[in-house]
C-alpha cells in the first residue's frame, strides 16, 4: 500500500545530484577505446575529447595522464593542472573547485 499522507514525501533518490563524473585514470584508460571507436579524434598526439557528448558532466583529478588529451567539459582544479602537464587542454568549460 503507497499512503503518501497529507504532504506526501520526496524520495531519497530524487535529493541526490546525478552526475556523471570521471576520474583522470578513467579518461587515460578510455582514450584509445574512443579513438578506435571513432567517437573521438586524434590531432597529431592529441586526443579530442567531447565528454559532453558522451554523457559526463566532470572530470575530476584522481590518478594521471599519460599523454595530452583536450576535453570539453567542466573540470577540477587538479584534473586541469594535470591535463595541461601532459600537454592536453580543456576548452570551453568551466575550473572548479
Amino acid at each position: 500500500m503507497h499512503y503518501q499522507g497529507k504532504k506526501g514525501f520526496t524520495p531519497v533518490s530524487a535529493k541526490h545530484n546525478h552526475e556523471r563524473t570521471l576520474n583522470l585514470w578513467q579518461l587515460s584508460d578510455m582514450a584509445d577505446k574512443l579513438v578506435a571507436e571513432k567517437k573521438a579524434q586524434l590531432s597529431g598526439e592529441k586526443v579530442i575529447l567531447d565528454l559532453k557528448e558522451l554523457g559526463y558532466t566532470k572530470v575530476l583529478g584522481g590518478g594521471s595522464v599519460s599523454r595530452a588529451i583536450q576535453v570539453n567539459v567542466e573540470c577540477s582544479e587538479s584534473a586541469a593542472k594535470k591535463l595541461k602537464g601532459a600537454g592536453g587542454e580543456v576548452v570551453n568549460a568551466n575550473v572548479t573547485k
